[in-house]
């Protein structure tokens, strides 16, 4: 039975046996896709406003309106939030983007 014409739940036959259940199992592959399409696009977004702020912060910290203290503050604290954000580039991008193919050596 389609739910909202493109997911669809499993569907058993009851029979006598339990040892010989026949079925169809039908995984919601586009409601799978999309929702990791969701996760990648909001990532992306939190990883954007991250490297923002730390960009706000650092060019806060040369403005000379503020007081030292805060200015070295923002500084730091900008330098920092962009550090873990290129550490983060780091670790979350892949060393290659194609997959390459290794033979083993008879």
């Amino acid at each position: 039975m389609p739910l909202f014409g493109w997911i669809q739940w499993v569907h058993v036959m009851p029979q006598a046996s339990s040892s010989n259940v026949s079925g169809r199992v039908v995984r919601p592959r586009l409601l799978w896709r999309l929702l990791l399409l969701l996760v990648v696009m909001l990532g992306g977004f939190l990883y954007l406003c991250l490297v923002c702020l730390g960009g706000y912060l650092v060019i806060q910290g040369f403005d000379v309106e503020y007081p030292l203290r805060q200015r070295l503050m923002a500084l730091g604290g900008g330098a920092l939030i962009l550090l873990v954000g290129l550490w983060l580039l780091k670790v979350a991008m892949p060393r290659r983007i194609t997959p390459v193919l290794i033979e083993s050596q008879r």
